[in-house]
């Protein structure tokens, strides 16, 4: 059964990977959203104005969902094969996505119609933060739940 966790742990990483590969223009998205999705001229214009004034958060919250889910399955990885500490184990699983988001967003200077940005990579490190501080906040909730058994 470990295998399935580092599986899903690759796996994602290549997901990332490709995802970071492709672009995506505008014009290829709203024509896809307008021949497939709204089947009248109002739906799709009431479309546009929503992306256009809610894409960055969704887009932007996506980047940090990805690389919060990564350092989720980084760490759940590294708590199944590593002899090392619950917190060590979070530490390494952090410097491990932080250098992932570095790495990816270096790669994306590469990719034909995209770039690297340092914002990109801050939210990033918010997302792997985030899910940093849910997992910290477990290990110390089982420890109090442990230690008043005792």
């Amino acid at each position: 059964m470990r295998w399935l966790g580092g599986a899903a742990f690759l796996g994602w990483c290549l997901f990332l990977l490709g995802t970071s590969s492709t672009v995506i223009h505008p014009h290829d998205f709203f024509a896809w959203f307008a021949a497939h999705v709204f089947t009248d001229e109002v739906s799709f214009r009431r479309f546009v104005v929503f992306w256009g004034s809610s894409w960055f958060v969704i887009v932007k919250g996506w980047h940090a969902a990805e690389f919060a889910i990564l350092c989720g399955l980084c760490l759940a990885c590294l708590n199944r094969v590593a002899w090392s500490s619950p917190r060590r184990n979070l530490l390494i699983a952090v410097i491990f996505c932080v250098l992932f988001a570095l790495s990816d967003e270096y790669h994306q200077t590469f990719v034909p119609g995209r770039g690297g940005t340092w914002t990109d990579v801050g939210i990033d490190c918010i997302g792997v933060c985030a899910a940093a501080l849910a997992a910290s906040g477990r290990q110390s909730w089982r420890l109090r739940h442990i230690d008043s058994r005792s």
